[in-house]
């Protein structure tokens, strides 16, 4: 299984000390995660959704080779209800699914959906066992195309026209 993280050419692309500062949707504060994604399209994507106006620059995408029988699913039906549309103080459900995950170790990354596409995100904890067994790549330079940010206005706009 492939996966793909995009983060800022500045900070060490693979030790899961942003979410542990900051939280997330998936881990409390003080819990080390990486946060990657099944495919490099969602991977801007999550990037993207926290964006103003201006594109980032500067940034690296890393790869990661996962093996199968090292990932846990888990399913929309798992989760409250209303998991997707919660704000970041709201999170709470999720975030202790993550932390009951990286408490109890039952594996080294566990699959979840993501909130922007439907498709899958991964959480990998580096203090698990088992984590050497993911191979990582060395992050290669990223650039966002510009025109990314330049559809978005004209896209809010024929939708704001049209209801």
């Amino acid at each position: 299984m492939h996966a793909y993280r995009l983060c800022r050419a500045s900070y060490p692309p693979y030790d899961g000390e942003g979410a542990k500062h900051a939280g997330g949707r998936w881990n409390s504060k003080g819990s080390r995660v990486i946060y990657m994604s099944e495919n490099r399209s969602l991977a801007v994507l999550e990037i993207l959704v926290h964006l103003s106006d201006v594109l980032p620059d500067k940034y690296v995408l890393g790869s990661a080779e996962i093996p199968e029988d090292a990932i846990e699913p888990v399913s929309e039906r798992e989760l409250p209800r209303n998991w997707a549309t919660l704000t970041v103080a709201e999170q709470t459900a999720t975030r202790k699914l993550g932390d009951r995950w990286l408490r109890e170790r039952s594996s080294v990354v566990l699959s979840v959906p993501s909130v922007t596409s439907g498709e899958r995100n991964f959480l990998l904890n580096p203090e698990h066992p088992e984590f050497r067994r993911i191979a990582l790549h060395d992050p290669v330079p990223f650039r966002f195309d510009a025109r990314l940010l330049k559809a978005a206005p004209e896209a809010a706009r024929r939708t704001s026209i049209a209801h």
